[in-house]
């Protein structure tokens, strides 16, 4: 596979060390987690990492680009699929979904609660986080569309927001992610038989 959406940036001048960005990142994860977001406090990241404020904010202009980039190095990359099948496709692009444990589960169910009541945290979640799988898995449809294994008719649009709103639903509620038992479930019994009744 090929990725072919990436993640934001880095800002330019930003200087690369990777095992602090990790200790930082990882700390943000404890610290959120525990904390909640609105409490998370710089310094203790800071503190937990073993480095200074000033080393994170040559690195995030903000906490909440801070905590984004914290939930983000949890997830697996988003990539555009190409296994040969619209089915197999849709399952790659939904298996995106999935929590490896319960840690990304708590920590996204974290940024999700706060970014329905802070705009800035909505909108940066949305963009890092919600606007990534959703293009992959438009893409996707987009293109067997034009290999004939779509139908005109299909809801397209409503099929694209409809596995990050189950996946973000039980996030919320039951903090964990999606499962294979859920994955292939949908696909079968509710994306391929709107996108194409029939096709395999």
């Amino acid at each position: 596979m090929v990725s072919d959406i990436s993640r934001t940036p880095t800002p330019a001048g930003r200087p690369r060390d990777p095992a602090l960005e990790r200790a930082i990142l990882a700390a943000t994860v404890e610290v959120v987690i525990e904390s909640g977001f609105a409490a998370a406090r710089l310094e203790e990241i800071a503190r937990r990492a073993h480095t200074g404020k000033a080393a994170i904010y040559r690195r995030w202009r903000s906490k909440t680009e801070l905590v984004i980039a914290a939930a983000e190095s949890l997830l697996a990359e988003v990539v555009v699929p190409d296994e040969g099948s619209l089915r197999q496709d849709l399952l790659a692009c939904a298996r995106h979904y999935v929590s490896p444990n319960t840690r990304t589960a708590l920590m996204l169910a974290t940024v999700l609660a706060e970014a329905t009541h802070t705009d800035e945290l909505r909108a940066t979640a949305l963009e890092s986080i919600g606007r990534p799988p959703t293009e992959a898995l438009r893409t996707v449809i987009q293109r067997w569309a034009l290999r004939g294994a779509v139908r005109s008719s299909a809801p397209v649009e409503l099929i694209v927001s409809l596995i990050p709103a189950i996946a973000f639903h039980r996030v919320l509620l039951h903090h964990e992610g999606l499962n294979e038992t859920i994955v292939v479930s949908m696909v079968d019994d509710v994306l391929m038989p709107a996108l194409n009744p029939g096709h395999q």
